[in-house]
């Protein structure tokens, strides 16, 4: 962050960041609100057909994603399955297999939606990139052989060692059931598959519109190809609070490698990151009143 930091110049950061259009900062706040619905919808996909309404989905999308952006070192992510678990009355594993079911539909969704732009941009003179996004597609793949894996790991090692062996033993079996009841789902399946590759569609769409707002109209194939390799970049779990760091250094590898200068680059990667984070926090404390008041209500 700090050597992002050095190249943008935090006085040019400021700048774009203050002198943001704001009918266009509208737009990309409806925009991110596009993506919201589209990730609930993805979500409620993802569970059994009835348990989770739509609406409520969004609601504990949005809560969960605030909870990942703003923890450190990934540490967030573990609020949409205590989220779920309270929504639904299911166990934790149950709903961590959710998790990592979404997070795997997210990877390969990058992996097309790189592949797509590095095609656009370069054709096939970039094969390292399209590499990258074949690689992407494999923990949606590997996913549930992992879990057998591991399950049958945990019978052996875990089963044996008494009541707390067997409780672990336990969970990652539900964990492992969980994603095996997604796989008997097909169209659902592939339904949120689709639903996860719109909802992505409308996250480039905020970086456009915010990059436009910032007076920089680049071209679609290059906003996608950029915001692509960030939103990878994101992924490392070393990222401090809010996601600084881990997020501009691949915002501005991925843009100059696209022909944009270095300092426009990063300056860039920052301010846009910045409103990312006012529309994370806004919408995940909305919804996280809606949800505290809603559960109020149910236990009354």
């Amino acid at each position: 962050l700090g050597a992002v930091l050095a190249i943008a110049r935090p006085a040019e950061v400021w700048r774009l960041f203050s002198s943001t259009d704001g009918r266009l900062l509208l737009v990309a706040l409806a925009a991110s609100a596009a993506f919201l619905l589209a990730r609930g919808l993805r979500l409620a996909l993802l569970m059994d057909v009835g348990l989770l309404s739509w609406p409520r989905a969004v609601l504990v999308a949005a809560a969960a994603q605030a909870a990942a952006f703003f923890a450190p070192v990934r540490a967030g992510e573990l609020a949409l399955p205590l989220l779920l678990a309270r929504t639904t009355s299911r166990s934790f594993s149950t709903c961590f297999g959710t998790l990592l079911a979404a997070r795997a539909l997210d990877l390969a969704t990058l992996g097309v939606w790189c592949g797509a732009a590095v095609l656009a941009v370069w054709g096939f003179r970039g094969p390292l990139a399209i590499l990258v996004s074949l690689l992407l597609l494999l923990p949606s793949l590997m996913l549930p052989i992992t879990l057998t894996a591991v399950d049958r790991l945990a019978l052996r090692c875990f089963a044996p060692r008494g009541v707390r062996g067997r409780l672990w033993t336990r969970r990652i079996r539900r964990v492992r059931c969980e994603v095996e009841g997604l796989l008997k789902r097909p169209l659902r399946l592939m339904a949120a598959a689709l639903v996860s590759i719109a909802m992505w569609g409308f996250q480039w769409t905020v970086a456009g519109i915010l990059l436009a707002a910032m007076g920089y109209r680049w071209s679609p194939t290059s906003v996608v190809a950029g915001s692509a390799a960030s939103s990878v970049a994101n992924l490392l779990p070393f990222n401090l609070i809010g996601n600084l760091g881990t997020l501009e250094a691949g915002w501005t590898a991925a843009f100059t490698a696209l022909g944009v200068p270095l300092q426009v680059a990063a300056a860039t990667g920052a301010a846009t990151h910045l409103w990312g984070l006012i529309f994370a926090a806004f919408f995940g404390l909305s919804a996280w009143v809606v949800l505290s008041v809603l559960s109020s209500r149910n236990h009354r």
